[in-house]
């Protein structure tokens, strides 16, 4: 003992190491080689190994031996500590994730919603459009049978002239061969009815030369006039268009809206993802003491107007329990709050009738869970939300 406590076992020599510090190396890599990276705690087990060398050299150190015991303990101390605090922050880790995963289904289901609404405005467009070509190729089928029957009208009145006028001068005729030999007064009057005879001739030419000019003039009136549109015809269509025009106005300012959300809402994802890796354990649990209160404040806020109009021992119907939830929450779905007004009615027996208290304890959780969600973004949101309304529009299809 009183050469390993000398010069040649605890201290170096010349040219050599000393024997404690050959054998504790020599222990440590014969430990640490039995130890494999796979094996559960793998870190656990190589901080025994070095603790046992450690309590070796504090052993052999007489002297120092109550300094280096105390400061072992020290890190032991604060070991325990660690390891306590970073299994309190393991729900906060859950937590977390599960936070993050509701974000992005939340995402997911919102650009699903709107690009079917999306799809939807653009089949209304197609829709509308196909309409207004309908219309117009009626218009011109129309238009084609109001010419042609105009066309057939015109023929068959000249037809109709040319008739009457042949049936007049055959019947003349007729009356000019039975007629036969009369007196002289009848030879007058036979006379003067041929000069009416040649008078109506003439007339008749005159009239036919008249028409032939009035089917001229309307022919060329046709073909100056044949792409004019009625005037009802073009009041009709142009409400229409300043309808469709409205429409279509109202649906690109929509879709700015919730294009503009969409991205507020991606931005502040890649936030939230940024800042999750970037907080270390203690700022997270100054967070947590934080968030706490503000839940707790958010909470009485929420349950405030609940309990000034309901008693405590009442009970709500479906309708009130409803009602209340929309004033405390205006922005969830109905969705959300069937699903809510359906759970608070399986834990009772009766199916209309809800204890006011299951709807103080439901707001104040739902509280908690929005404020948890919602308070390390607000900073982050309100500048995502200038950058978002800082973009320009997209143009609509």
């Amino acid at each position: 003992m009183v050469n390993r406590t000398g010069g040649s076992y605890i201290y170096a020599g010349p040219g050599r190491k000393p024997q404690l510090l050959t054998h504790l190396e020599s222990y440590v890599n014969k430990e640490l080689q039995t130890i494999g990276p796979d094996e559960p705690k793998c870190q656990e087990l190589k901080l025994q190994v070095y603790r046992q060398a450690f309590g070796c050299f504090i052993k052999e150190f007489k002297t120092y031996q109550p300094l280096l015991s105390a400061i072992k303990q020290e890190y032991e101390k604060t070991l325990a500590h660690q390891r306590d605090q970073i299994q309190e922050l393991e729900p906060l880790r859950s937590c977390l994730r599960r936070v993050t995963e509701d974000c992005d289904r939340k995402i997911r289901a919102r650009w699903a919603e709107e690009q079917a609404e999306i799809g939807e405005l653009k089949r209304e467009k197609r829709r509308l459009q196909k309409d207004v070509e309908d219309m117009r190729e009626r218009e011109k089928a129309t238009q084609a049978a109001v010419d042609r029957l105009q066309s057939e009208l015109s023929d068959q009145y000249l037809q109709y002239r040319e008739e009457r006028d042949a049936r007049r001068l055959l019947i003349w005729q007729l009356s000019e061969r039975t007629r036969g030999s009369t007196t002289e007064e009848e030879q007058s009057a036979d006379e003067e009815d041929a000069q009416d005879s040649v008078k109506l001739q003439l007339a008749l030419k005159v009239c036919r030369a008249d028409l032939t000019k009035a089917q001229e003039e309307l022919t060329r009136m046709k073909a100056e006039y044949w792409d004019v549109v009625p005037r009802r015809n073009w009041d009709a269509l142009e409400q229409t268009h300043k309808q469709n025009l409205q429409q279509l106005k109202t649906l690109q300012r929509d879709f700015d809206q919730m294009k503009s959300e969409y991205d507020t809402l991606l931005e502040l994802h890649k936030e939230a993802s940024m800042q999750k890796e970037a907080h270390e354990p203690i700022t997270a649990q100054t967070d947590e003491s934080a968030s706490e209160e503000q839940i707790q404040v958010q909470s009485d806020q929420l349950t405030a107007p609940v309990d000034s109009g309901v008693p405590e021992s009442s009970t709500l119907t479906a309708q009130e329990f409803r009602a209340a939830l929309r004033t405390a929450f205006p922005l969830k779905s109905d969705q959300d709050l069937d699903e809510l007004v359906a759970s608070a009615q399986s834990e009772t027996d009766s199916d209309d009738a809800i204890p006011s208290q299951r709807l103080r304890d439901l707001l104040q959780q739902l509280a908690g869970s929005d404020t948890s969600t919602a308070s390390p973004e607000a900073p982050e949101e309100t500048a995502s939300g200038e950058n978002a309304a800082s973009d320009p529009p997209p143009e609509c299809d």
